[in-house]
């Protein structure tokens, strides 16, 4: 027995026993690869393709601006393709139900200007904003020809204008007076004050009244709203105020319209002539004509674009004229006779031309 539990604990088999059942063997077998080695194995894979990746330089900035400009591009012809075509009644039906808002800060996208409809409406109109879209938007020269795309990229041209002007379309033609007269006015930041009105038949600011309105020239090229109304505001509550801007670069054309709540603030707003806006000293009218402030480009209704006639300009077309006539050299052609119906001379038209004989002078006593 002693033996035998010796040579157990020795490592060697016991007495009459087979060798090959219980000694441990000589060397361990290759084990098969199971799942957790093959995972083991992946996840060295992914962290090499990682570090790869980190390795990697990143695309040229100047790509990176190209991919973007092919984004928005495609962006854009996809909702053209898919935006459909309206008759004409549906366009009218639809136009009854638009609201313009102008003013708008560059900045601003939809979600923004959603947020400012619901704080001014309240309960007031509880339908949908939507659609909503941007126009009037001053964007870089290079981005003329895609408007669209450079106003989606963002490049706007600060320097010609710091507004835009938004369109909504509303549930029904009721609700546009609601919504209009809880926006007009509202103040988006410290420069812009949004200008509401309908849009075709329901505008109401597409003319402005003349005896409440001014006439303001002599502007530069970057002047706004909030620079009108920083000096107008003076003289009383200004209701709205119309730049008058080229339709390509929207820069201001130097002239605008400033539309007062009341009329006695006219009388007090043409002292201001010779005022300083910008550096230029402004020339400040008053509106003479009816539908000299009549369409604007971009302006509510869609009115004709271009700018409005200055309302002197009838009086100043026809003192040039009277100056043209004086210039005109005398034609040395005859006049006509004067004739008869039945085509005989007038008797005053018989003897002109001709010399009067001299009268004999009398013999003196």
């Amino acid at each position: 027995m002693s033996d035998t539990f010796s040579r157990l604990f020795a490592g060697g088999p016991p007495a009459g026993g087979s060798s090959s059942s219980r000694s441990a063997p000589a060397s361990r077998p290759p084990v098969a690869a199971g799942p957790s080695s093959g995972a083991a194995a992946a996840g060295k894979d992914l962290g090499d393709r990682g570090a790869a990746a980190l390795q990697k330089p990143a695309p040229p900035q100047g790509e990176a601006a190209a991919n973007k400009k092919r984004k928005a591009a495609g962006s854009v012809e996809q909702g053209a393709a898919k935006k459909p075509r309206l008759s004409a009644s549906e366009e009218k039906e639809r136009q009854a139900r638009t609201l313009f808002i102008g003013n708008v800060p560059l900045q601003w996208d939809r979600k923004d200007v959603k947020t400012a409809l619901r704080a001014a409406v309240g309960d007031k109109y509880t339908g949908q904003f939507k659609p909503i879209w941007f126009r009037a938007v001053p964007v870089k020269a290079r981005w003329t020809s895609m408007r669209k795309v450079g106003s989606i990229l963002g490049e706007y041209d600060e320097s010609a204008a710091d507004a835009k002007n938004a369109y909504v379309v509303l549930e029904s033609p009721d609700a546009v007076p609601v919504v209009r007269r809880a926006l007009h006015g509202v103040e988006a930041d410290k420069r812009h004050k949004l200008r509401a009105d309908g849009v075709g038949e329901s505008a109401t600011l597409q003319v402005f009244d003349r005896k409440r309105s001014v006439f303001v020239g002599n502007l530069g090229s970057n002047v706004g709203e909030a620079d009108l109304r920083a000096v107008f505001e003076e003289v009383g509550e200004v209701n709205a105020v119309r730049v008058v801007r080229d339709k390509e670069t929207k820069r201001c054309k130097g002239i605008a319209f400033v539309l007062f709540k009341e009329r006695s603030s006219v009388k007090a707003a043409l002292q201001y002539w010779g005022a300083q806006i910008g550096g230029r000293e402004i020339r400040v009218t008053k509106v003479e004509n009816r539908d000299s402030n009549a369409g604007e480009g971009g302006a509510p209704g869609g009115g004709a674009p271009g700018a409005p006639p200055h309302p002197a300009a009838a009086r100043i077309e026809n003192k040039l004229k009277r100056r043209r006539i004086k210039k005109q050299p005398k034609s040395a052609e005859p006049r006509k006779a004067k004739r008869k119906k039945d085509g005989r001379p007038v008797r005053s038209q018989i003897n002109k031309g001709r010399k009067k004989p001299r009268k004999a002078k009398q013999a003196k006593r």
